[in-house]
This record gives structure tokens, sequence and C-alpha cells, in this order.
């Protein structure tokens, strides 16, 4: 498989995460499979090339269509049988009050077309990005199609998406008073607030984060206890738990040494 992450211009960094691109060979007796894990970000994602059958533990399958897919608190799969080429690209969860006008709790654990998000505009990016001569150019397309978008951002609270990118990027999970402290709200106005532009209370949001933090590490050596007491969990059954809620892994079997290697995103294999 052929892939790349790449990273946005300066004046899109607050926005957007990274773009990724994926292209490969399938077919019916050797498919390719992604399985995704819960996680804080939304991604748009387009199929250039093949088709794609997309699940979550609680959905029947159903094609994956051009669209934005909400940050998610569920796993999930990609699957393919043929050939494909898929572009996409995550936002920080904040992106989508400050760029789209809809707050982020709207889309958590769901999608939308962006034609339906984007009225006319979308569907002439839509139509861009799957003519496109590569994925250069698709990221060039979209950086205009935002950089556009820009000039109606609102930056209200803007401590509250700045506590969100950070906690994201650094994935330092730390209090939710130091969180409610920072912002000068009420813990109410906070959460209400931190939901708008996380999709996710405060305290989900900080454990499908520190559950991220987890996928990258090698814990060779160490006892879930360990590991639990390590990440700031109750114990050894909070961490376990946990993990399986977001990533429908036992953590056992997830770091077996002939696991397939996951980036924060999940895993493909």
């Amino acid at each position: 498989m052929n892939g790349q992450v790449i990273p946005p211009s300066s004046t899109l960094a607050d926005y957007i995460r990274f773009f990724w691109f994926a292209e490969g060979s399938a077919t019916q007796d050797t498919p390719f499979v992604h399985h995704a894990f819960a996680y804080p970000c939304p991604e748009l994602v387009f199929c250039y090339k093949g088709q794609f059958q997309f699940q979550t533990a609680f959905e029947a399958e159903k094609k994956l269509s051009p669209g934005i897919y909400g940050q998610t608190q569920t796993f999930g799969k990609v699957a393919s049988t043929t050939d494909f080429g898929v572009f996409g690209f995550y936002l920080f969860p904040h992106a989508l009050p400050q760029l789209f006008g809809l707050p982020a709790n709207e889309l958590t654990n769901e999608s939308a077309d962006i034609k339906s998000l984007c009225g006319k505009e979308g569907e002439i990016l839509e139509e861009e990005i799957m003519l496109a001569k590569n994925n250069h150019q698709r990221i060039e397309l979209v950086s205009d199609f935002l950089t556009r978008r820009l000039k109606n951002a609102k930056t209200t609270n803007i401590h509250i998406p700045l506590s969100i990118k950070t906690i994201i990027c650094t994935q330092q999970v730390g209090s939710i008073s130091a969180l409610v402290n920072h912002s000068f709200l009420s813990i109410r106005q906070f959460e209400r607030r931190f939901k708008e532009f996380s999709g996710f209370s405060p305290k989900l949001f900080l454990r499908i984060t520190r559950f991220n933090s987890l996928l990258n590490r090698s814990f060779q050596d160490k006892s879930f206890a360990q590991i639990a007491y390590e990440h700031g969990y109750y114990d050894q059954s909070h961490f376990i738990h946990d993990f399986k809620n977001f990533s429908g892994y036992n953590p056992k079997e997830y770091f077996r040494q002939d696991t397939v290697f996951a980036n924060d995103r999940g895993t493909v294999g």
C-alpha cells in the first residue's frame, strides 16, 4: 500500500490536523481492512478510486460515501475488495463550529455528505476532488476551500479550542478542573461550550484522548496494572474496560508482538 500523511499550511494549522491518502490493491481473497478506533477528530473522506464498505460496532455495513465523519467514541472497520485510492483530512473538532457553523456534538458518531454541509460549494469541491490529477492537487483544492471559509470563522471562547488542540496534539491529558479554570467560565458554561467545540463531555473527551495516547507505545515487560497507574486509570480493570470499549480489542490481544502496527487513528491489516 502507498500512503502518506501531510501537514497543513500554517494558515490552516489551527483547524486541520493533517491530510492523508492511501492507495493500494485488494481482491475478494485478499481484502484491505482498516480498523478504526474511537477518535476525537472528525474526518473528511473522498474515495476517488474503487469502493469501500464501512461498518461501526452498532451499525449495519454501508457504502463509504464522500463526506464528513464525526469524532467517535466507538470503533468500526472500513474494507475494500478492489483496487482503491482514498484521500482525506482530519479536522480538529472545534473547526466544525468555527468553519461550518455546526456544533461538533451534532456530528458525534454521525456522518454527513459534503453537499448537505456546504451546499453548492461542497458539491463543486467533491467534483474537483474526484477529477484532480493527484493528491497534492487535492490538498490545494481543500486548502483553498477552507481558507475561503476562514473569513467567517467564529473565534469566541478561544481558550477552549486552544485547549482541545493542545490535548489532541500532545496527548497530555490534564484535569477537568484545570481546563475550567483556564476558560474563565462557570463549570456549567464550560461543559456546554466544551461539548459544542469537541463533540464530547470533558470527561469522555479526556478518556478517548488518553486511550489514543497508548496506541503507538510499546509496553513490553510492563503489566497492565503498571500501565493503568502510569496513565491515570483507577486500576487494571478500568484500563481494560476503556480499551475494549474504544477499540473492540482486549489490550492483551492488541499489544501482542505480532499485532499489526497501529498509528493514532487505528490499525491497518
